[in-house]
């Protein structure tokens, strides 16, 4: 029989949320609702009971207990429900370890306000109404992967940090021949980046199966780190839970042939430059259940090496170092961290092919595979490197000859960790830390180029596709005009006005120069063929209207807000996206306008808006 409120001291809104249920009789109340009793909390708590189809397919019993925990923030917060019963374990949507909480729909599709308790319970029955049927993950639904999470954390292993790796359906190519098997990794620590990059995998006699093409300003320099890998059909263990101890993943291993701890010695006994070992655990999975595999997920198991366990000794020294291992090697595997009831320490991973990484919002194939040079990295330039680099394009080679000054920060995308570094170099490294699957590039060098420039540099240039100067130096444009011409390169010529107003975008053309095209623009503006007025459009900055940064400053800057320029570098940066994705043989010339958010208190249109442009 349900159990009626019995405390006056609960928050009116989880009284009425409590009510509620009680009078829809969709559950049974067990325990009435109370202030959870462990130190340190502020939910609330309450117990009942739900009824499943009985028999059915996953042979749940008919009646079904639930925690149930009411937050503190409620109705603004997720409920949270719990199953207290050992059957309703190792399914889809539910934690894997701990308390198995329920996964349940998405918060924001539950009111806010009393109804959200009915609201989450209903869900609850829901889920475990298909968990008894079996249909929690079904065919034709997204694939999701087994919950690896768990509450046993070794903090002296890196269980925490990410291991990054890349596979996609190109190379789930080259697995298949490889399920049930086992062979060796590549890894390397982050440079800037709190991860460990799985980057070479060789299978058992040395040849290379798989290899990452990451940048290699975010791998750490001699931090190489040599592991084993085993590829089974199928992880699962019981239902949809994987393997939570050792003895579970062996019984696992050996369904599919596969001996892990030899595997787990080999990688144990490997010298690292630090004091952990990794054993890569992969499986074939499918982007939609019941279709084929897409792609083979990694999972890491972390623990300490030999090195590491032989510092602490024996007590008795054994004759040569191999008894020595053996006998650190029995000892883990019989009472130790190895043993069959030890939890598993399983690492957090993320694929990041780049059809993963880029699914969000990236510019089209064309733009991505154009080989961009950008020169100048100043507010514009710096902001339309960093749109560039976001949005997957694969190889972007910057230059820039200045240092970064803190009066730079107010409209820059460095920070004060670049202080009195190269601009173009500090941006490419923290841009790759953002794609680390692309080339980017930093050159400390002025253009124009002379004569004893690096040949490396005449290289990168001569091997890019597009051009895209930032400079504001009519001296840069001229000499990357006549380059960009004498090697039917494109050339993008981008800068705007005092207070970035107007941003001028001149784009070459197969029969007209960038140069060309931006004297015909000046000549337009200058006769009045356009609706800007030339004394806006080339108004010189007065004495009065300099803005010195400080003491000492004998260079004037120009007032322009990091959020104005940051409008108009977006603005560009996706007309030279269209630009490039359409293949478009002829030159364009545009003025960009931004226009005020209000006047006169009342919002008048767009923010920016074309006021000018031809073709050519």
């Amino acid at each position: 029989m349900d159990k009626a409120l019995n405390q006056s001291e609960i928050p009116d809104v989880m009284a009425e949320a409590y009510d509620l249920l009680v009078q829809h009789r969709i559950v049974e109340i067990t325990e009435p609702i109370q202030q959870n009793p462990k130190e340190g909390t502020t939910d609330w708590i309450f117990e009942c009971t739900v009824q499943v189809p009985y028999p059915n397919q996953e042979n749940l019993p008919r009646e079904i207990p639930l925690y149930v925990s009411m937050p503190e923030a409620f109705p603004y917060a997720p409920v949270d429900i719990y199953p207290i019963c050992e059957e309703v374990r190792g399914f889809p949507h539910q934690d894997a370890a701990g308390l198995r909480k329920l996964c349940l729909h998405e918060e924001r599709l539950a009111p806010r306000d009393p109804s959200r308790l009915v609201c989450y319970v209903k869900w609850a029955i829901k889920w475990l109404k298909d968990a008894a049927n079996g249909i929690l993950l079904k065919s034709g639904d997204p694939y999701e992967l087994p919950d690896f999470r768990h509450t046993q954390l070794d903090l002296s292993l890196p269980t925490k940090d990410l291991l990054i790796f890349e596979e996609s359906l190109n190379s789930y190519e080259s697995w298949k021949s490889h399920i049930n098997s086992s062979g060796n990794v590549e890894c390397f620590l982050g440079e800037g980046i709190p991860a460990i990059f799985a980057v070479k995998f060789c299978d058992k006699d040395g040849s290379a199966i798989g290899k990452s093409d990451y940048a290699q300003n975010i791998l750490k320099k001699d931090s190489k780190i040599k592991g084993r890998w085993i590829i089974v059909q199928d992880i699962r263990y019981e239902r949809h839970r994987p393997p939570h101890t050792y003895e579970e993943i062996v019984k696992l291993c050996s369904a599919n042939d596969v001996d892990f701890y030899r595997n787990l010695r080999s990688a144990w006994i490997l010298e690292n430059p630090c004091k952990f070992g990794i054993l890569l655990i992969g499986f074939p999975i499918p982007k939609i259940v019941g279709q084929d595999p897409t792609e083979i997920h990694w999972q890491p198991l972390f623990f300490e090496n030999y090195n590491e366990a032989k510092k602490r000794g024996t007590k008795r020294r054994p004759k040569s170092q191999s008894s020595r291992q053996s006998q650190i090697w029995e000892k883990l595997i019989g009472s130790g961290g190895f043993s069959p009831f030890q939890p598993l320490p399983w690492g957090n991973v993320e694929n990041i092919t780049s059809d993963r990484l880029y699914v969000r919002g990236a510019h089209p194939s064309e733009v991505q595979s154009a080989s961009i040079a950008l020169f100048g990295c100043g507010a514009l330039g710096s902001s339309v490197a960093e749109l560039l680099a976001r949005g997957g394009v694969k190889q972007l080679n910057l230059f820039d000859s200045d240092s970064i000054a803190f009066g730079n920060f107010c409209r820059h995308s460095l920070d004060g960790s670049s202080i009195g570094l190269n601009k173009a170099e500090e941006l490419a490294e923290r841009l790759s830390r953002a794609n680390p699957l692309s080339k980017i590039k930093g050159h400390d060098v002025r253009i124009p180029l002379n004569s004893r420039s690096d040949e490396t540099i005449h290289q990168v240039l001569e091997a890019a596709d597009i051009f895209i100067d930032c400079t504001t130096s009519e001296t840069a444009f001229d000499w990357l005009n006549q380059k960009a011409a004498e090697s039917s390169k494109r050339l993008i010529s981008l800068f705007f006005n005092l207070g970035a107003e107007l941003l001028t975008i001149c784009i070459s053309g197969d029969s007209k120069s960038c140069g060309d095209i931006f004297l015909d623009l000046n000549r337009s503006v200058q006769q009045n063929r356009t609706r800007i007025d030339p004394g806006v459009y080339f108004h010189e900055l007065s004495e009065e209207e300099e803005i010195m940064e400080g003491a000492g400053c004998w260079h004037s800057t120009f007032p322009a807000q990091y959020a104005h320029v940051q409008i108009l570098a977006a603005h560009a940066v996706d007309i030279i996206s269209h630009s490039i994705s359409f293949k478009s043989e002829s030159g364009l010339a545009a003025i960009v306008e931004r226009q005020s958010v209000l006047q006169n208190g009342v919002q008048i249109g767009p923010l920016v808006k074309i006021a000018w442009k031809k073709e050519y």
